[in-house]
């Protein structure tokens, strides 16, 4: 209560109320629809956030620091951060124009600017060059950043480092590097006027439907001290509730998140301390997998650590291994201190004693600026700004000097000082405060809690929020089954559009694969309907008034730019705001394409279930008469192996789809049609063997349950004396193994210095591949490229038994995947290794539907495997 009277005093003073009651009603129309949400960022730090429901973390259970919230000395606006489900932020999104009216409401810009691959391919197009000579240069570049190609990248794309117009290219593709490119959306930032907004700024069209942005971005609405709401998009709350749906449906139990964020279990916290973390938020990555173990969190705040704690921050001031040390008692906890005589021997006491004297936070970098260099409140909020725009201007120099300086002085230890100003640097890169942390930590242990307690929905949810997270569906269907958890093919009596659960005794429920599975199959997302519903009750609809109205009906005031803000208009007036008028969205409209006949999908999933309905399938024919797909989708579904209850396998049924004409026929010509299809039977087809199942399996769905294309190349690597990935963490410390398997994340943080780290998977499991520098640029085109991969090296282990084998030698093996499909034996030569095997697969049973079984004519376009997931 006491805090809670603090926070609203300062809000009435800085006349902020207006801004939380915005946030506040766009959270509760959230919630009234049943899309979840969750405040984050410095928000977490207030009480009164809490209250209002926008933020989950209680500010007083863990000591957050309101001012780094809001603080009178900073007379800036508040930041509050709202992730909602990413698959239904739209709607969120559009209650705000509705709201506010598209005259008074737009999403705000943001500045992209040229890094690498953009700029070799800009420049390649100004100089002329080919198509293939800039593509072949983009793609020797890792992930988003750098500074430009090297010679040893130029020599990898095959060309001459020497030859003028590339020696050009590459030096003008350097210079441009940082530059301005064009104006791109904001990922969620609005901004809010009490004018209309087309007096101030330019509104335009987004390429989105439905949307409307200005040209200016949040650092000119942030120096015009205009009204910013953001409205953030989280992967990771579409799949929690759709967990929640799944197991109300099929469970009869009901949970919203506040159920289960008030449970600390123990069961929970050992699955973590283990590792099993795959498709956990924010901890699922390599290294939070690895960091579990050496952490072993016990209770909530260790979960708060773990988010933050492999981040830059920390990495860069070197705090990790010493907080581990203290935390498994192998180091002493003690606080750095001035001398005697510039200040109390434990004044940064109250800002490290939750971390054990080790800085973790940002808020804790910022105390001890302020505590132990003696910034003032000014020269802390510039440090702070400077943190927020280094990554991006670099302005942080300016302080360095004086914080280490101001803290030699007054007594502290040097490399505690330089270790200070590393750690904040590091969070000029990518840092969490411990707000941040908190809110992302409540939903690390939800995640966590559903995937132990309930795997089969977890498993389920995870694929219909597809595409997120770290891993690819054949690896969440893989840790699923691990667990326990039954899953079942897709099959045309048994399955639907999404992923399901089906009863069956045991513990868990079985996860039935649905038709969204299948690559290229029309299917209607229920998320996009719901959206499309509610677009087209809002044009419908009359017009009536739009008003912030409270429990008694009376009108609030609405936060308006240039109302209640710092320094500014100090009268608050009550302001009804209109919805824009018909006309005015019809003007926004009207200068937007019509759709295309064409546009309009159809949902072929939806035409089988309601087939189904009225009888079961007991042919192919009768099948496709029912359903009246189109050959193509029958073609898919046989090419999925979907036919299975019908009596018909992979071969049989694309044979059979093969014998049916081009389109089903009308019912007044259905009977001609069908005399002049051939009265024959259907040929004894041989069966199709396992590794060719598989292969197809993995061409049409990006997974098998069959099996593991690797369980068909153990023999040929035994023969090698190559081990199983499983095998690696059994192997003694500096032991030199070859290990082999196919790549699932390659990784390439911008902490670990240039160190690439890569997980493979076989049939045993995954290995953790480490690749030095040196070693990447020796076998850069391995590392990139590969999708089957050989490594030799040592293996180097930890006393927390995480163990990684450190890269020697890499060798690109994708072609032996290759030789898993009879098909493309005889063509095996001419299937090159590395990325071309990761194409989509484009064959003449793709290309012409009327041809089922023609022979692929272009082997650079088998996709043996999907693409790994690559991350910087």
């Amino acid at each position: 209560k006491k805090v809670l009277h603090k926070e609203l005093r300062l809000i009435r003073k800085l006349k902020y109320a207006h801004y939380f009651l915005t946030v506040h009603d766009i959270v509760r129309y959230a919630r009234e629809q049943k899309i979840l949400c969750q405040g984050r960022g410095s928000a977490a730090n207030s009480a009164v956030c809490y209250v209002l429901g926008i933020t989950s973390v209680d500010p007083t259970k863990i000591d957050l620091l309101f001012e780094r919230f809001i603080s009178k000395e900073r007379l800036e606006p508040p930041d509050i951060d709202v992730d909602f489900e990413h698959s239904r932020r739209e709607e969120v999104m559009q209650y705000v124009y509705r709201r506010y009216g598209r005259h008074r409401a737009a999403v705000i810009a943001t500045v992209i600017h040229y890094r690498p691959r953009s700029a070799i391919r800009d420049v390649g197009k100004a100089l002329g060059l080919t198509e293939d000579v800039t593509a072949a240069l983009a793609d020797t570049v890792w992930g988003s950043w750098g500074d430009g190609l090297d010679e040893m990248q130029v020599k990898q794309a095959g060309l001459d480092p020497k030859n003028s117009m590339v020696e050009l290219a590459v030096k003008l593709a350097a210079e441009l590097i940082e530059f301005p490119r064009h104006l791109s959306q904001h990922v969620g930032g609005y901004v809010l006027t009490q004018d209309r907004l087309d007096t101030y700024v330019p509104i335009g069209n987004a390429a989105m439907d439905d949307r409307t942005f200005i040209e200016w971005d949040k650092d000119d609405v942030d120096a015009l001290n205009m009204m910013k709401v953001d409205v953030l998009a989280l992967g990771m709350l579409t799949c929690i509730r759709k967990c929640f749906d799944l197991i109300a449906d099929h469970k009869g139990e009901r949970y919203e998140l506040a159920d289960i964020k008030s449970v600390d279990d123990d069961e929970v916290y050992q699955m973590l301390q283990r590792g099993e973390s795959l498709g956990v938020f924010q901890v699922e990555s390599r290294a939070q997998m690895n960091m579990l173990p050496r952490l072993k969190p016990r209770k909530f705040y260790d979960l708060v650590i773990e988010v933050a704690i492999v981040r830059p921050g920390p990495i860069q001031g070197d705090m990790v291994h010493p907080y581990l040390r203290r935390r498994n008692g192998q180091e002493k906890v003690s606080y750095p201190s001035p001398s005697p005589r510039h200040g109390e021997k434990d004044e940064l006491y109250k800002v490290l004693h939750k971390t054990l004297g080790v800085p973790l936070f940002q808020e804790q970098a910022m105390r001890i600026a302020i505590e132990a260099a003696e910034f003032s409140p000014e020269e802390a909020n510039g440090l702070r700004r400077a943190m927020a725009t280094f990554r991006n201007v670099g302005t942080m120099g300016k302080f360095e000097s004086k914080l280490i300086n101001n803290m030699i002085a007054r007594g502290y230890d040097p490399e505690f000082a330089k270790s200070c100003f590393d750690q904040i640097k590091g969070f000029g890169s990518y840092g969490f405060p411990e707000s941040h942390a908190a809110s992302f930590a409540q939903l690390v242990y939800v995640s966590s809690w559903l995937k132990h307690f309930h795997p089969d929905a977890f498993c389920c949810g995870l694929l219909n929020s597809q595409p997120m997270g770290f891993y690819a569906p054949a690896q969440i269907v893989g840790d699923a089954r691990k667990n326990g958890v039954e899953v079942r093919e897709i099959d045309v009596s048994f399955s639907y559009a999404q992923n399901t659960l089906e009863q069956k005794s045991g513990n868990y429920h079985a996860v039935r694969l649905g038709f969204r599975q299948i690559d290229g199959f029309r299917w209607a997302d229920p998320d996009e309907a719901r959206l499309k519903r509610s677009l087209l009750s809002f044009r419908d609809a009359p017009e009536a008034e739009s008003h912030l109205v409270n429990r008694k009906g009376t009108a609030l005031p609405l936060p308006l730019a240039g109302e209640g803000w710092g320094g500014g208009v100090s009268t608050i007036r009550t302001v009804r705001v209109d919805r824009a008028s018909p006309t005015r969205i019809a003007s926004f409209d009207a200068m937007r394409p019509p759709p295309q006949a064409g546009e309009v999908k159809t949902d072929w999933a939806e035409r089988i279930v309601a087939a189904r309905k009225r009888r079961p399938f007991t042919s192919l024919e009768d099948f496709a008469r029912d359903t009246a797909l189109p050959k193509r989708a029958l073609i898919l579904l046989a090419d999925a192996d979907a036919f299975r209850s019908i009596g018909l396998d992979r071969r049989a049924a694309l044979w059979a789809v093969r014998r049916l004409p081009d389109d089903v026929p009308l019912p007044l010509f259905e009977f001609a049609a069908a005399r002049e299809q051939p009265d024959e039977n259907a040929p004894e087809l041989p069966l199709m063997p396992l590794p060719e199942q598989v292969v197809a399996d993995y061409q049409t769905i990006r997974l098998s349950l069959k099996g593991h294309p690797m369980e068909f190349l153990r023999p040929m690597f035994a023969r090698e004396g190559v081990i199983a990935c499983a095998s690696v963490c059994h192997e003694r410390d500096t032991q030199y193994v070859r290990c082999a398997g196919v790549v699932l994340v390659r990784q390439r943080p911008g902490s670990a210095k240039g160190v690439v780290f890569m997980t493979l998977e076989d049939e045993t499991g995954i290995a953790n591949i480490v690749v030095w520098p040196k070693v990447m640029e020796r076998f850069r085109k391995e590392v990139m490229g590969a999708r089957l991969v050989l490594v030799e090296g040592y293996i180097q282990s930890s006393p927390e038994q995480v163990t990684h084998l450190v890269a020697q030698r890499l060798f690109d093996r994708s072609h032996d995947l290759v030789n898993l499909a009879n098909d493309a034996l005889s063509r095996k030569h001419a299937v090159p290794a590395g990325p071309a095997l990761v194409e989509p697969l484009h064959d003449d049973r793709r290309q012409h539907p009327d041809n089922p079984g023609q022979k692929i004519r272009h082997p650079r376009n088998v996709r043996i495997l999907p693409s790994s997931r690559d991350f910087h």
